[in-house]
């Protein structure tokens, strides 16, 4: 085989939103030997690449063909016998009419450039201008074509949608989303804030994710290896989770020491709710009980309740984190039943540099709202900033995923303003937003 040719694709990225991103984009862009925007931007150097056999994308906001910029580069590097690409994205047109509501034509363009993209317009005739189209962070400011060039120049945005009439408020839906222009703070483990992120993300929200739990295995892996061991010798009638966690890390060790769902056999599966119980399903798994309320107390009510008419009360294996409430285990002891509780993960403190950045954004007035999503998080938060995270904590709206994680934060002494009725992180993310409408 020859070396392999060299390519300049001009991809389009669209309003701002990566979501809104093509397919084919997001595939250059992880394939590219050198990525060039507007301020890099050089013909020579795209076609010098290209000549090398590197792959090169040329990014452009907005699409391709709407930048007269774009189109001659494209014409210059085709011109040098290099072989082109236009990957397409949703227009400055498109972007005004279904994130401003304009129904009008549009173009992206540097704010320097908007009198430029003005000329020909009568001097009174209606501009709508949009930063960070599709971003929580859009502002949309109407004026004229006389004055918009001025008003450009002093958003702070390098680039501005310029929509040629005025918005219809009856489709300026983007904006009304209740967590719109919103900076809210995620502190579960990174692994775990993507659906939060997501769901945020939805509401209208510009999430920040700053971990205040890492999660890592347990310092003394051997006694969960043991338990494992145990429990495909078929020792254990019922088997506890308090998180989804609790099951990923479970699983991961089980795997580890060659063992498969299997190797649950008989016995029963207890969730504290449809998360983890999720997280099972996730594994081919079952839960037998779910708790209706996502509550240690209500988790050993039911599983009680499902063990009344037994011969005698059956062994329990508990799988949880290595620093949790005690609640279940006591109340299954208390009922005559043998108990193991095991630790099958630990959760560690993130840097310290990142504490410090997550201060100054507080500090700084940066973060709107916390969200919380179990006692480890506000306890965390609280320890690694010390005798400053109630002051911080006073400046954002506090949200708990449940009244354990708030009893934690009022015991700490964190004013809590929403509390989630439902105890999961969909329930959360409603409770926050129904809080700003």
């Amino acid at each position: 085989m020859g070396p392999r040719p060299g390519l300049v694709s001009f991809v389009g990225l669209g309003p701002g939103d990566t979501k809104l991103w093509a397919e084919r984009a997001s595939q250059r862009l992880g394939e590219a030997d050198a990525v060039i925007d507007d301020e890099q931007a050089s013909v020579a150097r795209m076609v010098e690449l290209a000549r090398q056999g590197k792959r090169v994308v040329r990014t452009v906001a907005g699409d391709p063909l709407e930048s007269a910029r774009c189109v001659a580069e494209a014409l210059q590097v085709a011109s040098a016998g290099v072989e082109i690409e236009l990957v397409p994205a949703v227009g400055a047109s498109a972007a005004a009419g279904a994130f401003a509501g304009v129904v009008a034509r549009a173009v992206l363009t540097p704010a320097s450039e908007v009198a430029t993209a003005l000329a020909g317009a009568a001097h009174d005739a209606p501009v709508t201008l949009v930063t960070s189209p599709s971003l929580p962070s859009q502002r949309v400011q109407v004026t004229t074509a006389a004055a918009a060039p001025k008003l450009a120049r002093s958003l702070g945005s390098a680039r501005v949608l310029v929509a040629f009439g005025v918005p219809d408020d009856a489709l300026r839906w983007f904006e009304r989303r209740p967590l719109f222009g919103k900076r809210v703070l995620v502190t579960r483990a990174r692994d775990q804030a993507g659906r939060a992120a997501a769901l945020l993300r939805d509401e209208g929200a510009d999430v920040v994710v700053v971990p205040t739990i890492e999660i890592r295995p347990p310092s003394d892996p051997a006694r969960l290896t043991r338990a494992l061991g145990d429990l495909r010798a078929g020792a254990y009638g019922w088997v506890a989770f308090t998180s989804a966690n609790g099951v990923e890390q479970t699983w991961k060790a089980l795997v580890a020491s060659g063992g498969d769902a299997r190797a649950f056999g008989s016995a029963k599966l207890a969730a504290i709710g449809p998360a983890t119980a999720q997280a099972l399903e996730g594994h081919g798994l079952q839960a037998d009980l779910v708790a209706k309320e996502f509550r240690g107390e209500r988790l050993a009510e039911q599983m009680l309740a499902a063990f009344h008419g037994a011969p005698s009360p059956p062994r329990v294996l508990v799988a949880r984190a290595a620093k949790a409430r005690e609640v279940l285990p006591e109340a299954l002891r208390g009922a005559g039943c043998s108990v193991d509780v095991v630790a099958a993960y630990e959760t560690q403190a993130p840097p310290r540099e990142t504490v410090d950045a997550l201060a100054r954004e507080i500090e700084q007035g940066r973060l709107d709202a916390a969200t919380f999503t179990s006692s480890s998080t506000i306890d965390n938060f609280c320890d690694l900033l010390g005798p400053r995270s109630i002051e911080l904590l006073s400046r954002v709206r506090v949200a708990a995923i449940g009244p354990v994680t708030r009893d934690t934060a009022l015991a700490r002494g964190v004013r809590v303003d929403v509390v989630a009725r439902e105890y999961t992180v969909p329930g959360l993310v409603q409770a926050l937003a129904q809080s700003y409408r």
